[in-house]
């Protein structure tokens, strides 16, 4: 692009200003492609991240109650699936609570291209 803004000829310091213009523009452009790039590979890798997770706690949970039932004597094992069902769906409230707070308070996307754009609304 930049060379034909050259090509046109348009004159001394108003040529350069344009050319300048043009490259400042393209490289924000080409900022704004990198990262939304990041941006694509970090949530790929946190969704992969996070269903791992869910499935080996999944697993863990299953098990470790499976093992406590196991060891409560016959007469109790009612009221062991009834405390440990409750303290499971305590514990899912309080994840999902956090998954709340935590998608509530995300960083704004773009940040460096709109510092960078700021910057060059400032000097122009």
């Amino acid at each position: 692009m930049a060379l034909l803004l050259e090509d046109l000829d348009l004159g001394g310091t108003t040529g350069r200003v344009v050319v300048a213009l043009a490259q400042t523009f393209k490289d924000r452009i080409e900022l704004l492609g990198l990262e939304l790039r990041e941006d694509k590979i970090r949530l790929v890798q946190v969704l992969i991240l996070a269903c791992c997770g869910v499935v080996f706690a999944l697993l863990g949970l299953i098990l470790g109650i499976l093992t406590v039932l196991a060891l409560l004597p016959v007469e109790w094992r009612a009221v062991g699936m009834g405390v440990l069902a409750g303290a499971c769906l305590v514990a899912a409230l309080w994840a999902f609570a956090g998954l709340k707070r935590r998608l509530g308070a995300r960083s704004h996307m773009f940040a460096q291209t709109l510092a960078e754009l700021e910057k060059d609304k400032a000097c122009f």
